[in-house]
């Protein structure tokens, strides 16, 4: 909570960075977006009490898992190749090693691990519809106050069903000059994934994303084990690898499925466009047919 006052502060302060086009456009965003955005800090939070960083690092590599079963289960068009389906068997078989090595999870922390995955999944899914398929007219700076500004309610709440302001007090007293640099420093740290979140893949090649996302996993399993003494045996090492070098296949699988290129248009298709052109037919029903199109591509 005291991050998302700091990102929201750090928003107000360029206020004129700050573009939503419309109330539409900011409802849909602010009554949408910020609830699974709250809900997935929160899950995280629960998620790291319980588990390790490198649970977390490993787990997280199934989350393409969760991903198709959300697009199958709203039937959306899914695009699968062997690498795709290889990529997902290395990471299954990694976390499998990975936790019968360990045998470091209990129930509450694998249920807090599957419901972030679910709420992170379902963010940066309706992040995507909003951005490119029935996109808002709001800035960047525009979404971090919404998501950070609107998630506040639900921790309120939160807030209020756990107590937790009978214990500010004495949790405030007791903390140490080094604990209140590394709550700034989490509040800077919090301003910067909100702002990176919504802009790295903007500024940089989809291959370097890709590749900063994995390095970024390895960096918290190492700094799990140097700075935090977590225990990682060669087994579980070996799972790391897997886990983390499947989800690397599958983004790399990815990608060279979005850069193939499209099969020429059909006859009915390439009528349709022209229609389309000529303003004869709605453009749902072309989108549509490129929509079919694609999916028997990919079978």
């Amino acid at each position: 909570m005291i991050q998302m006052l700091f990102t929201v502060g750090t928003t107000l302060a360029g206020w004129r960075t700050v573009h939503i086009g419309s109330l539409r456009d900011a409802m849909r965003w602010g009554c949408t977006v910020p609830l699974l955005f709250s809900a997935m800090l929160v899950s995280s939070m629960i998620a790291m009490r319980h588990n390790t960083l490198g649970t977390l690092a490993v787990f997280r590599n199934v989350a393409p898992l969760i991903t198709l079963a959300i697009e199958a289960l709203f039937r959306v068009p899914i695009q699968v190749t062997r690498m795709t389906i290889c990529a997902l068997l290395v990471i299954i078989l990694g976390v499998v090693v990975y936790y019968y090595d360990t045998l470091q999870l209990s129930w509450i922390g694998f249920m807090a691990i599957c419901l972030n995955m679910v709420f992170a999944v379902l963010e940066r899914l309706l992040q995507r519809f909003l951005l490119a398929h029935d996109p808002v007219d709001i800035s960047k700076p525009g979404m971090m106050l919404l998501n950070n500004g609107c998630g506040l309610a639900p921790n309120v709440l939160l807030l209020m069903l756990y107590q937790e302001p009978a214990m500010w007090e004495e949790k405030v007293g007791g903390m140490s000059a080094s604990s209140w640099a590394l709550v700034a420093l989490s509040c800077v740290n919090g301003v910067a994934i909100s702002y990176a979140g919504l802009r790295v893949q903007q500024l940089v090649t989809a291959t370097t994303f890709m590749v900063l996302t994995n390095v970024n996993k390895f960096l918290v399993i190492l700094f799990g084990v140097v700075a935090l003494r977590e225990a990682l045996s060669p087994v579980s090492a070996i799972g790391v690898i897997l886990a983390v070098g499947g989800g690397l296949m599958y983004a790399r699988a990815r990608q060279q499925l979005a850069a193939s290129p499209q099969p020429p248009p059909t006859e009915e298709l390439a009528g349709l466009i022209e229609k389309k052109q000529s303003g004869d037919i709605e453009a749902v029903v072309v989108d549509s047919e490129r929509t079919k199109l694609g999916t028997l591509k990919a079978t």
